[in-house]
């Protein structure tokens, strides 16, 4: 089975560069900053990821609540792409996972935060309405065409579930320094993480290492438009023995832009991008991961959508939901 073909990546290239250009030269206000999305693949879920920072709830709350369900359809089976891989890997699923985020302003320039994921992996039921949406925008199905639809599989590794899993994944801890006031139309913030190895690798909840990380984040409020970008640097301790593979350090980045487009509705549009821990020989999860989100903010709301683009390590497509609370 091929690639994603080039003229793939110049579409999703040029689709960017559009809605980038659109939200540039939209009138309004400033909005919240970028949207909180996580790469809702299995094989990312249970190994540390960054949080891309907000700094909205800064001035005058202490505590910020976040709560963030994803829903997200994931594709990368070996046997059809690479054959004769020495350990095959099979994830087939879709994934809804609920992240809760609770952080405290310590003082004027720091704050604490954990981070708890609850994650279903099943069959799902949307294969076919996926493969449809693929077809009507023009890009390539990934290989979904081999499996019947709405089939579970989950092989890494030595780990080979026959069935679903839910339960509590991998707790995140972080520490944030930063510098924001009402009036500033730069702002950062430098955050060190780690995440800790609570999810059960037996249910390809967790991956049984110790992982930490260190990132700075920036956000540049202009006149029609609000710039929030960031990068950092991971590095992930060993997993469980069951996953039969290491896991190595990752860099990150990611941009969003976003702008008012009617009273007190904000759009976005966000791209991440990291490099692979992975080497496993298999290039849906040894490439780098590149998640394109395009969402909106009302209030205390986020609503976006997520596509894998360029590569297939990012899940396939996610659908996500947050609600913050401030006080």
């Amino acid at each position: 089975m091929k690639k994603k073909q080039s003229h793939n990546w110049t579409r999703w290239a040029l689709n960017s560069l559009l809605v980038f250009g659109f939200l540039t030269f939209l009138p309004g206000s400033v909005s919240g900053g970028p949207l909180f999305v996580k790469n809702n693949s299995p094989a990312y879920l249970w190994i540390l990821s960054p949080s891309f920072e907000q700094f909205d709830f800064y001035n005058g709350s202490k505590w910020n609540a976040l709560v963030l369900s994803q829903y997200s359809s994931m594709y990368a089976v070996s046997e059809f792409d690479q054959p004769g891989l020495e350990r095959p890997v099979a994830l087939d699923m879709e994934t809804f996972s609920v992240f809760g985020r609770f952080e405290r302003r310590l003082n004027a320039f720091s704050s604490v935060y954990v981070e708890v994921p609850v994650i279903c992996n099943w069959k799902g039921t949307f294969d076919s309405i996926i493969e449809n949406y693929h077809d009507i925008i023009g890009v390539n199905n990934g290989g979904r065409q081999f499996r019947p639809d709405n089939e579970f599989a989950f092989q890494f590794g030595d780990l080979n579930l026959d069935g679903p899993e839910a339960g509590v994944g991998d707790i995140k801890l972080g520490f944030n320094i930063f510098k924001v006031r009402d009036i500033s139309r730069f702002r950062f913030a430098f955050s060190v993480f780690a995440k800790l190895p609570t999810g059960n690798p037996k249910k390809g909840l967790g991956s049984g290492s110790f992982d930490v990380g260190a990132q700075v984040a920036f956000s540049n409020i202009f006149d029609r438009f609000q710039l929030d970008y960031g990068f950092g640097f991971m590095n992930l301790g060993t997993p469980d023995s069951r996953l039969n593979t290491t896991l190595g350090s990752m860099g990150f980045g990611y941009m969003a832009v976003s702008t008012n487009v009617y009273r007190d509705i904000q759009a976005v549009v966000q791209l991440y991008l990291s490099s692979s821990p992975y080497d496993t020989g298999y290039d849906r999860l040894d490439d780098y991961q590149a998640m394109l989100t395009i969402g909106a903010i009302w209030h205390d709301w986020q609503f976006s959508f997520s596509e894998d683009v360029f590569t297939y390590t990012a899940a396939d497509i996610t659908v996500s939901v947050t609600r913050k609370f401030r006080f």
